[in-house]
């Protein structure tokens, strides 16, 4: 019989240290983004490690994780911190920090490798991709493995609805990046799936 799936216990003692040590590092790229010429600015972007895919397969590999902690202006610095925040804690608080960071990091490079792939493949390489939305994207997949776990082995009222607000605030991203131009949909998709299959792994 196998066993069933528990939150780790969440006790006083305990606090989400490492999610706030990933916005501080957010943060402090967003501090040198704007000493070297702005957050808006592409030439400041791509010096910070930016992610230009042509750049990436001639050997800057690095750019693959540093351009998760690069943002284009005040903006989206500030949705993608609110949402590390709340999705952080609750990942880091219910799985542990060493889970919590492998998703995490595998979302936001896997995603921005798997994009690259495609651009390469498509002809369309000189751009430049930053942002932690792989990254929380891989967190919100993972939940919902959580939260599917929880409904298939308990069956409650309360794990469907979670799950279905899940799938509706999912369905309110994809749709806000469908409609805008400047927002990479595809590594939102690709950041998500693999903190899915990461979760059915590590869990």
């Amino acid at each position: 019989m196998k066993p069933r799936f528990r939150y780790k216990k969440i006790t006083g003692k305990q606090g989400a240290y490492f999610t706030y040590g990933l916005i501080g590092v957010n943060l402090l790229f967003f501090i040198l983004e704007i000493v070297n010429g702005g957050s808006e600015n592409l030439d400041t972007l791509y010096f910070l490690g930016g992610l230009v895919p042509a750049k990436v397969f001639s050997g800057q590999w690095w750019r693959l994780l540093s351009a998760n902690f690069l943002h284009f202006g005040w903006l989206h610095l500030l949705t993608n911190m609110i949402g590390l925040f709340f999705l952080g804690r609750f990942v880091e608080l219910s799985l542990g920090a060493v889970r919590y960071l492998i998703v995490y990091f595998l979302s936001g490079v896997g995603g921005m490798l798997a994009f690259s792939l495609l651009a390469i493949n498509l002809g369309d390489q000189e751009f430049i991709l930053v942002g932690a939305s792989a990254a929380i994207m891989g967190l919100v997949g993972i939940i919902t493995l959580l939260f599917l776990r929880l409904w298939y082995q308990e069956k409650s009222r309360l794990a469907a609805q979670r799950l279905t607000f899940l799938c509706l605030i999912i369905g309110v991203q994809f749709a806000f990046d469908i409609s805008s131009p400047d927002v990479s949909f595809l590594t939102h998709v690709f950041g998500m799936m693999i903190g899915f299959f990461t979760g059915m792994i590590i869990l």
